[in-house]
């Protein structure tokens, strides 16, 4: 499959400092923009994430990196095996997660660190979809978007428009840090557009709004530029993948 990949990563208009972070293959984008066009084979992996440390907490920098920095690991040392995918990439994120836990503990934390997690993984032949927290996954196709994801927040997970957005799942933040995964194979088609961003984009702008804006051919310069006009009062990282 071949991927035409614009993304960027950037702190918004209010916060001091940029907590996200995103992986284009194990390429990490922070304070940056990319874009690059990649095919996918059926004997090697690729995969677009991103996560988002989590506001409140300290050091969400740092876990956001942590977490890009041990996936990049995992798969260049070929430790998520094809066979036992699910496994593999379940228990290295819920090692990521102790691993958080432990640093935030060794540093006296009140509000240890932590971040989201989510995205898309092309594994020799299959794709998965991985999420963990509040940042989303969405696929446009035939000019409707689709959040892939659910929000593992209070919000997201009763439906409840007035209920909290507290987040009741990430990667470490005390959390034990549960991926959830699905099997992507046949889901993803020639033509689709995945769209994978934290909720600094998506809490500015409505899911209207940003499929209005891709299926006008919208960069993810133009998403970005949404946000702020929302007003970009969170960091906002925005992968938008077209798939042929």
């Amino acid at each position: 499959m071949r991927i035409e990949i614009d993304a960027l990563c950037y702190k918004g208009l209010v916060r001091d400092n940029n907590e996200d972070a995103l992986s284009v293959g194990g390429f990490v984008v922070r304070d940056n923009s990319i874009a690059l066009t990649v095919e996918t084979t059926d004997d090697g992996s690729f995969y677009l994430l991103v996560s988002d440390g989590m506001g409140g907490h300290e050091d969400g920098e740092v876990a956001s990196m942590f977490t890009f920095e041990v996936i990049k690991e995992k798969f260049e040392q070929h430790l998520i095996s094809t066979d036992n995918f699910e496994d593999d990439i379940r228990i290295t994120t819920r090692n990521i997660a102790k691993r958080l836990n432990l640093m935030a503990a060794e540093k006296g934390q009140q509000l240890p660190m932590g971040c989201t997690l989510t995205g898309v993984i092309w594994h020799y032949g299959h794709a998965w979809l991985i999420n963990a927290g509040d940042s989303r996954t969405y696929r446009l196709r035939n000019g409707i978007l689709r959040q892939l994801t659910t929000d593992e927040t209070e919000r997201g997970v009763t439906g409840d428009p007035n209920a909290s957005k507290l987040l009741l799942n990430c990667l470490g933040g005390g959390c034990e840090g549960f991926l959830a995964i699905s099997n992507l194979d046949g889901k993803l088609l020639e033509d689709d557009v995945l769209l994978i961003c934290s909720d600094g984009l998506c809490d500015m702008a409505t899911n209207d709004q940003i499929e209005s804006a891709i299926v006008g051919g919208a960069t993810a310069a133009d998403l970005y530029r949404i946000a702020c006009e929302g007003g970009g009062v969170d960091n906002v990282s925005i992968i938008l993948a077209r798939l042929s």
